[in-house]
């Protein structure tokens, strides 16, 4: 009998966003005349008869997130990118303490997402990229212990990234691409050996790369800040990610030359450099193997 009552929260949140959306699939196929957990897009797990995950990823719905969506407590999952949702997340969905992926790319969503982090201690891939989502990136996410994936990118932030991201050791891909952000690149103060990505490109970042930001990377292979406002030099010790693959570093206001340690990038596919205020001759030897494809023009100066 608790069994069925715990699945009757699920259903009644399911018809509750059922009710919120437009959309001719959910109706045809969300019916009261059988188990929701043969509903499509909805999986139950087998020891609690509950909700675990919801994947409606790109089936073309049109409508808003009720609040009792906050009453599946024991989803895992959920997936509801490249819809139309539109409006505020509501507050209810921090009672999501289980939850480990969530997916919300590709919608029209908007507000802050500040008041999450408390509550989703068990993260581990944060999609929420192209919606108009607003505010700040909450320190809190750098307390989230198993955080793998987060892509924010083409969002309206405005803020500065917050140092703490840069604090979750088993971090492998951060993508803030297009978000507004301002301010300087954080410090990476500890080894972080499995990040993998980091892509801050099209922003407002200002400053200078960190001098020491490189010595804790070992196993990046794509780093680009391109299209920013970041000036000084090329830290000497990017060499030492010998894993990296794509290097993009494309109109900003950096200075000096290019240091010959890149041409030690043994794994180097694609390297971005131009529209930088470079200055003399630098030569790379980058033997042929590497199949490495260069742009070295630069608005001033020149290089061979």
């Amino acid at each position: 009998m608790k069994s069925t009552a715990n699945i009757s929260v699920d259903q009644l949140a399911l018809l509750a966003l059922k009710a919120r959306v437009n959309s001719d699939f959910l109706a045809a196929n969300w019916s009261t005349a059988t188990s929701i957990c043969n509903w499509v897009g909805v999986t139950c797990g087998s020891r609690h008869h509950r909700v675990i995950a919801l994947d409606l990823f790109g089936m073309k719905l049109f409508g808003t997130i009720p609040p009792d969506m906050g009453n599946q407590s024991f989803v895992v999952s959920l997936d509801i990118g490249s819809n139309y949702f539109h409006g505020l997340l509501p507050i209810e969905m921090d009672n999501f303490r289980r939850l480990k992926i969530l997916i919300l790319s590709n919608n029209n969503f908007e507000g802050k997402i500040s008041f999450w982090f408390g509550s989703f201690v068990k993260l581990q891939r944060l999609e929420l990229e192209c919606n108009n989502f607003m505010g700040v990136i909450p320190v809190e996410i750098g307390n989230l212990p198993s955080f793998k994936y987060l892509y924010l990118q083409h969002n309206q932030f405005s803020s500065s990234i917050p140092s703490s991201v840069f604090n979750i050791s088993s971090l492998a891909e951060i993508v803030l691409a297009g978000s507004q952000l301002s301010g300087s690149i954080p410090s990476i103060q500890f080894n972080m050996s499995s990040q993998q990505r980091i892509d801050l490109s099209y922003n407002n970042l200002t400053s200078r790369i960190p001098s020491d930001m490189f010595d804790h990377l070992p196993g990046l292979n794509l780093l680009t800040f391109s299209f920013n406002l970041l000036s000084g030099p090329i830290p000497m010790n990017l060499f030492k990610c010998q894993k990296l693959d794509v290097l993009s570093l494309f109109y900003n206001y950096l200075e000096g030359t290019i240091p010959k340690e890149i041409g030690n990038l043994t794994m180097l596919k694609n390297l971005f450099l131009g529209s930088n205020n470079f200055k003399g001759k630098s030569k790379i030897n980058v033997e042929m193997h590497f199949s490495i494809f260069l742009i070295l023009f630069a608005l001033f100066g020149w290089l061979l």
